[in-house]
């Protein structure tokens, strides 16, 4: 069984906002964190610098992988403390319903990673997800 977090928010925004909002550094700081990077184009680079609750330095980082602009972002993700062949993918997909979007979240590939911390990490990635959507919303819907 594939294991997937899935999330999807409705935002008062154009799909051109989205997308912006999704792949320029700036905005990403917005809503996101300082930092983050998602370049727009096959190949680019994921990127994330975070702290985990210890207060330890941590770094999420990645490549696009899919790019249909205004409409679909995918990009792998590794953690620097993950097993080597560990990586999951995320994608973002933007539905453009004229006055607003829907952005849809799809983490997947968790079973990559150890069975034992699994189950951990994905509740955590749950509550990150929810967060930092949660803040995309109330960014855009402003």
């Amino acid at each position: 069984m594939k294991e997937v977090i899935e999330q999807t928010i409705t935002v008062k925004a154009t799909a051109g906002e989205v997308w912006h909002s999704l792949t320029d550094r700036d905005e990403l700081e917005n809503w996101w964190g300082d930092g983050v990077t998602i370049e727009p184009r096959v190949g680019g680079q994921f990127r994330e610098r975070w702290e985990d609750d210890e207060g330890k330095a941590q770094l999420a980082s990645g490549k696009v992988t899919f790019v249909k602009e205004k409409k679909q972002i995918t990009f792998t993700w590794r953690e620097k403390d993950w097993p080597k062949d560990a990586t999951t993918e995320c994608t973002f997909l933007i539905e453009d319903q004229g006055t607003k979007c829907t952005l849809t979240l799809k983490h997947q590939g968790w079973e990559s990673l150890p069975e034992q911390n699994r189950e951990k990490l994905m509740k955590d990635f749950k509550v990150g997800w929810t967060y930092h959507l949660k803040e995309l919303k109330s960014y855009l819907d402003e």
